[in-house]
């Protein structure tokens, strides 16, 4: 009797209520599928061959690389609901990462009979492995006020976390969410990569065009906090500006960097050392660091990063890869000019700084004490970065 009694009023107040949610199941995937799907190979080599022979494929039969298929961008949530006594919008969705609403984002129905909203990803951008809560809020019959119980999900535990933005900066993820050898696993919200947030100046003189848009700015300075922009373009590409796109709240810092074979040279080996030590200084985070295309100087910094903070060799070489898919730099053949220097010199080059039998994280680590940089600075950004 007393679970009669329970259930019925259970539910009379979901009746009683106004708007309902509709649960969204969890987890949410947030990868693409052609991306989790290539994940699941073991080698670069063999992750290559395979998206060589997709390419040989008709169109319509290509998984990798067909017309269809998305990649350096999260699937959307949609957030749905239901009216039970006429509510009409305009409709806003308010969701956040804990229970009491701490930062909230926001998402807004285009009509006022809309029961569904599917925010664009540069209004979510979630983290992975992440419940979060949300309830909608619209009008009652009578233009009264009226929010809806609070709903909840979880996101998938699965990196990349893939940021977008609305103007004309891609290529974006957080460093964060990849897990590591020794079960721990580097925080999100902390180190972003991606493109650069303005244009190679034309002319060496003068700096080029901002490709954020005004929100882009709002979003990453009030949302992701980010205090420090760190830029590895030449002074040529950047003509030595000295505030960061973000504006002047943002320290800038630039750093003339290398990529791939050529931070093994001695002059670019002080400049690793120079970038490392930005990660170092809890004073600087959130950090955003690029190049033009968050392609070669990014991603050869980021692998040394990830290296350090315990991500497995497989992992590593599938980030770097994530900027490329579904065309690797390996396929010169078919794409051109291979004008990249690729993957393999990471895999030549960094057991040099090892002995026999030491793990690829080990010989990125003896690379960096190479490079002037102490296991106490390394440690430091350990403890800054691993939850």
């Amino acid at each position: 009797m007393k679970k009669s009694l329970f259930v019925l009023l259970g539910l009379g107040g979901m009746l009683m209520a106004e708007i309902v949610p509709k649960e969204i199941p969890s987890p949410v995937v947030l990868l693409q599928p052609e991306q989790k799907k290539i994940m699941q190979y073991d080698t670069h080599e063999e992750r290559a061959n395979i998206m060589k022979e997709d390419h040989k494929l008709p169109k319509e039969k290509r998984l990798y690389c067909s017309p269809t298929a998305k990649w350096r961008e999260a699937l959307p949530v949609t957030f749905a609901w239901t009216c039970t006594d006429g509510e009409v919008g305009p409709f806003t969705v308010t969701f956040a990462d804990n229970e009491a609403f701490e930062n909230p984002q926001y998402a807004y129905s285009k009509k006022d009979t809309d029961t569904s909203v599917t925010p664009p990803n540069y209004l979510t951008n979630f983290k992975i492995g992440q419940k979060y809560y949300w309830k909608v809020t619209g009008k009652s019959k009578d233009k009264q006020e009226v929010t809806s119980a609070v709903s909840s999900f979880t996101t998938e535990d699965m990196a990349p976390r893939w940021i977008k933005l609305e103007g004309r900066v891609g290529n974006t993820r957080d460093l964060g969410g990849w897990k590591t050898m020794d079960g721990r696993r580097i925080k999100q919200n902390m180190i972003f990569r991606g493109q650069g947030l303005n244009d190679n100046s034309a002319n060496g003189r003068q700096p080029g065009r901002n490709r954020l848009t005004a929100a882009d700015i709002d979003w990453m300075l009030n949302t992701l906090h980010i205090k420090t922009d760190l830029d590895l373009r030449s002074s040529g590409e950047t003509a030595n500006m000295t505030v960061s796109p973000l504006g002047p709240t943002v320290k800038f810092i630039h750093h003339s960097s290398s990529c791939y074979r050529g931070i093994f040279k001695e002059k670019y080996m002080k400049v690793m050392a120079e970038n490392f030590r930005v990660f170092t200084d809890p004073d600087n985070y959130p950090i955003y660091f690029h190049c033009i295309g968050g392609a070669d100087r990014c991603g050869s910094l980021s692998l040394v990063l990830e290296a350090i903070l315990g991500v497995p060799e497989r992992e590593c070489g599938i980030d770097w890869e994530n900027t490329f898919y579904p065309h690797l730099p390996d396929m010169k053949d078919e794409f051109g000019p291979n004008y990249w220097c690729r993957y393999q010199d990471f895999l030549e080059w960094f057991p040099k700084y090892g002995k026999e039998g030491d793990s690829f994280n080990k010989c990125v680590e003896n690379y960096l004490l190479q490079c002037g940089i102490t296991m106490e600075e390394i440690e430091k950004f350990r403890k800054i970065m691993l939850e």
